[in-house]
């Protein structure tokens, strides 16, 4: 295992205590270190409210555009074609959109068969809105209106194209801004200059959700049979959107997580149940972790290894026996996507080795899937904890992705190297290309390793735990753990909290799992409190422990059930041997 630095925030301070003098000073510590800082946000925080904490749709600057444009469509039984993007995000904006105006169309008595689905394919076709598609989309489908999902912001061409050919086009987009907009479309996009919407931090079905809100609220000025709320069916799907696209779970999107948690806990979508029975999660028990590990990779699966429809069909399946069956595709092809990423990710490894005096590092390969190399990006940041771009080469074309470290723009290096890319695009964090060309692509690598070298300090490179105070083992009890669970759902902005104990003895220790690859601890405190703890992944220190020895120790608290019984116990997520007694 890496060394770690360890980054213990700054306690609090006596004057911000008398200044809160309600709360506990290890929950107080935990608001300081997360920003919340005052008692409005703290009551936002602890208490998220609907109807106070969450921002109206028409708050969009060009909402009303949007609902009024799709209207005209509905009336005049147009072709509303819903083009998402192929990762989870992308599938659940348009299931998010599509079921919404079937529903209109039901209860106002348009044509629901007016209104269709376009994903792009991953490998074949790449990201966005293609002029291809539009054409395709005119002259096949005979499409009037488009509606982007998760896309389209950098689609500027696409978009011009279907004005040429009379089909208008509503973006619903969250992605960075490129150096020309599509000012032909309706933008409905949170970070477009002039955009007065409060949340900039909303994913694409974030977004997609807000003109669905919309379109709900003027159906029902229609005569449709909406209950007040009924929007918020559709906030299971944004929950699961929230977490895959690792949007921060602060202000508004706190909000929406939270409420969609509830949602998807008894969620009424047949295909979601199913997915949920073949992944082995219980409904009533979901919280982000499900999400990010057992819903989002499934639906990811698809987009990455054969297409993303088969997880929009799943999304919008109302017939349980077709639900199943699409659920256990999906559960299939998630088994090829985990056995190829190891693969490539085992191969991308050797490729690089130990990466010395590397700011940013390059894997590629011929043959990689273009729908993996982000997973595997991925992986090696946690290994190398650097800018990563993994590519696979097909004949001539390479098509790569990024992930980076905190505090560094990866799409500031792409465009750093733009002259030598066919597309690129994406978040600060995570990003996508393509390159047509090998001595184009190792000369659009060399300029990103140029611009990281340059931006990058040696101390940038080091991996860092973040930890949210340095507390006892003697503090550990249910009175801090039941006032942490006003904290979830944690996430992307709102980590689980961790904390360090120092100087702790070790009262017992053993390898336990397969090939004794985990750690069990007993661990003791000055006063004498012992404390059971697990440490996944750590079997090696039983080698180097023994018994009374002194260690500290970085954790979270967490809740060992077993038999019917609860117990606190502590996850440790790194350990060393402590320099010195602690008193």
């Amino acid at each position: 295992m890496d060394t770690k630095r360890w980054l213990v925030h700054e306690p609090i301070t006596p004057e911000v205590k008398r200044q809160f003098p309600e709360l506990e000073g290890v929950i107080l510590q935990l608001l300081w270190n997360r920003g919340v800082r005052t008692q409005e946000d703290m009551d936002v925080f602890l208490g998220p409210d609907w109807s106070r904490d969450t921002y109206a749709p028409e708050l969009f600057v060009n909402m009303s555009r949007a609902v009024r444009r799709v209207f005209e469509s509905l009336e005049r039984g147009e072709v509303i074609t819903i083009h998402g993007d192929y990762d989870a995000d992308g599938t659940c904006g348009t299931a998010v959109l599509v079921t919404t105006l079937r529903e209109i169309c039901r209860e106002l008595s348009f044509n629901e068969h007016a209104i269709t689905t376009y994903i792009p394919h991953r490998e074949k076709e790449g990201y966005g809105m293609s002029v291809e598609t539009i054409e395709h989309l005119d002259a096949h489908e005979h499409t009037k209106l488009v509606i982007t999902v998760d896309c389209g912001i950098s689609n500027k061409p696409a978009i011009d194209r279907g004005q040429e050919l009379g089909i208008d086009t509503i973006v619903c987009d969250h992605h960075t801004m490129p150096a020309e907009l599509p000012t032909s479309a309706i933008l409905i996009h949170p970070l477009v200059p002039g955009e007065t919407f409060p949340n900039k931090q909303l994913c694409g079905t974030g977004v997609a959700f807000k003109l669905a809100s919309a379109l709900i609220h003027e159906a029902r000025g229609r005569g449709a049979a909406f209950p007040e709320g009924h929007e918020k069916w559709l906030l299971d799907l944004v929950a699961i959107a929230t977490v895959t696209d690792v949007m921060p779970l602060r202000e508004e999107n706190r909000v929406l997580e939270k409420y969609g948690l509830l949602v998807l806990n008894k969620t009424r979508r047949k295909g979601i149940q199913k997915l949920l029975d073949v992944a082995g999660s219980t409904i009533g028990q979901l919280d982000t972790v499900s999400i990010g590990f057992q819903i989002g990779p499934r639906l990811n699966a698809a987009g990455r290894m054969t297409h993303a429809s088969e997880a929009l069909d799943l999304l919008i399946e109302e017939d349980e026996l077709r639900a199943t069956t699409l659920a256990m595709r999906l559960q299939e092809i998630n088994i090829e996507r985990q056995k190829a990423s190891q693969r490539m990710y085992e191969q991308a490894r050797a490729q690089i080795g130990e990466a010395v005096g590397e700011s940013l590092i390059v894997a590629y390969q011929d043959g990689w899937g273009a729908g993996l190399v982000g997973l595997v990006a991925g992986k090696l940041i946690n290994d190398y904890h650097r800018p990563v771009f993994v590519a696979g080469k097909d004949g001539e074309k390479f098509v790569g992705s990024g992930r980076s470290i905190e505090g560094f723009d990866v799409t500031k290096a792409l465009h750093h190297a733009s002259e030598f890319l066919d597309k690129f695009g994406g978040h600060p964090q995570a990003c996508g290309f393509s390159v047509t060309g090998e001595e184009r692509f190792h000369k659009a690598i060399a300029m990103m390793k140029e611009y990281a070298a340059v931006e990058l300090k040696p101390e940038d490179l080091e991996s860092r735990l973040a930890i949210d105070a340095e507390i006892s083992l003697d503090d550990i009890g249910w009175d801090l753990f039941d006032a942490m669970q006003a904290f979830r759902p944690f996430g992307m902005g709102n980590p689980v909290p961790l904390f360090v104990s120092r100087g702790v003895r070790v009262a017992s220790f053993s390898g336990v799992g397969r090939d004794g690859g985990h750690l069990k601890l007993r661990l003791q405190s000055q006063t004498g409190k012992l404390v059971e703890a697990i440490g996944f992944g750590l079997g090696d220190w039983v080698q180097k422990l023994t018994l009374d020895l002194l260690i500290d120790v970085v954790y979270e608290i967490q809740v060992n059930e077993w038999n019917g019984n609860r117990q606190l116990q502590v996850r440790i997520v790194d350990l060393q041997i402590s320099a010195s007694p602690p008193f």
